[in-house]
């Protein structure tokens, strides 16, 4: 099962970022803006963690001209 404390940084910020959105969808004010306190009030407001997708962006590789 997906944990918070075992994502990366960046990982931890998309997290928090949906979790925000689903707040806010509900209409639903934010306590806080720190991300960790972001995280805790979704999932205590019943954000599923299990419904978390990864967005990340493919970056091609770049070329190096010599």
């Amino acid at each position: 099962m997906l944990k918070p404390e075992d994502l990366s940084e960046h990982e931890r910020l998309l997290l928090a970022e949906s979790c925000e959105d689903f707040l806010l969808h509900r209409n639903i004010p934010l306590r806080s803006y720190l991300v960790v306190e972001i995280i805790d009030q979704a999932l205590k407001e019943g954000y599923q963690l299990s419904k978390f997708t990864l967005r990340r962006r493919h970056v091609p590789h770049q070329r190096t001209i010599s």
